[in-house]
């Protein structure tokens, strides 16, 4: 039985079930979202890939007061620390 984290109703919701990819629609994209497990921190952390396409969203950590996104975009590298499951679907275009 798959665990999930769950903002509310229309967010974000993130499996515990490791290695097994979920599609989730945020915004107007379709994004695989995989449990990796816990990082070396003990976090629990998630990598997150477009759908369509063979192409790294970001990588999602759990941290001690929120959550961690190290996204890439066509800019670079955005790293949001320490903030909500609705504010990582709002980054993510949601």
């Amino acid at each position: 039985m798959s665990e999930m984290q769950q903002a509310g109703q229309g967010s974000v919701a993130l499996s515990t079930d490791r290695l097994m990819p979920s599609v989730q629609r945020i915004g107007n994209r379709d994004i695989e979202i995989t449990f990796l497990g816990k990082n070396s921190s003990g976090m629990p952390t998630w990598i997150m890939w477009n759908a369509s396409e063979p192409h790294l969203i970001g990588l999602l950590s759990q941290g001690r007061m929120g959550y961690n996104l190290e996204q890439s975009t066509s800019y670079g590298v955005f790293l949001h620390e320490n903030i909500s499951l609705s504010r990582v679907q709002r980054a993510l275009g949601g």
